[in-house]
């Protein structure tokens, strides 16, 4: 049950949030028919296209992190920097750079990097292995920043099974990421940002887990309890 509601309701939810129709549907520079769009999210930054822009191209292990939540990336073994300014020897990103999962691959559960296919500047680029990052104008001091993700349609059915709950993990450090730079693109550099709220968050999620194996593993035992005993007392029909 907990499944079908997540397929019906929620995967759709998650993967285009905030993201209007027209963008989950319209062309974009990294769109290969032989990809599958897993995701196209979206965000409103109250700053101008090129303040994003150079908050944007600093994305990296090694260069200005990947403004998402950098507690859990440490746990799971990815090392990075976090910057909260914009570093002059990081102004530009162009095709063939290597934008860095990690500093320190060896610590990494999964090494991964991500190779610069396209750049348009001030407006675009496209990362081998993710998708298209997209800079629109609303006017001169708003700008909607897209992410489209992208991959290889599995045929593995193990693959498949292990990207299907691969969604709500890249959910939650991806929206994170689009809200990271809006913070920063609004607030500035130099900007000091806490991460005591997104620690309790994670923690009251990992808690909401906790509980809802406690219930279910109570409701098990309750059910069978119910049922066999009710098997058990069932006698059948003696004929005369």
């Amino acid at each position: 049950m907990q499944l079908l509601i997540y397929s019906i309701f929620l995967k759709p939810v998650i993967t285009t949030w905030g993201a209007s129709k027209k963008e989950v549907s319209m062309l974009m520079a990294g769109d290969d028919k032989n990809l599958a769009i897993t995701a196209t999210r979206a965000i409103s930054i109250n700053a101008s296209r090129s303040e994003v822009w150079k908050w944007l191209i600093q994305l990296g292990a090694d260069r200005g992190g990947f403004y998402s939540y950098s507690f859990i990336e440490e746990a799971l073994g990815y090392e990075t920097r976090h910057q909260d300014a914009i570093t002059p020897e990081f102004k530009e990103i162009k095709a063939g750079d290597l934008v860095r999962g990690s500093i320190n691959e060896k610590h990494s559960i999964v090494p991964y990097n991500f190779e610069v296919l396209y750049v348009k500047p001030e407006e675009t680029f496209v990362l081998d292995n993710w998708g298209t990052f997209l800079l629109e104008e609303i006017n001169g001091q708003q700008t909607r920043f897209i992410i489209r993700t992208q991959e290889i349609a599995k045929r593995n059915v193990r693959l498949k099974i292990a990207s299907y709950f691969e969604v709500p993990f890249h959910f939650i450090m991806e929206r994170r990421l689009l809200m990271g730079i809006k913070a920063r693109a609004e607030a500035g550099q130099n900007v000091e940002l806490s991460q005591n709220k997104d620690i309790l968050w994670f923690s009251g999620v990992v808690l909401t887990g906790f509980l809802i194996c406690f219930f279910v593993y109570i409701a098990r035992g309750a059910v069978q309890s119910v049922v066999l005993s009710s098997i058990v007392t069932i006698q059948p029909e003696r004929t005369a």
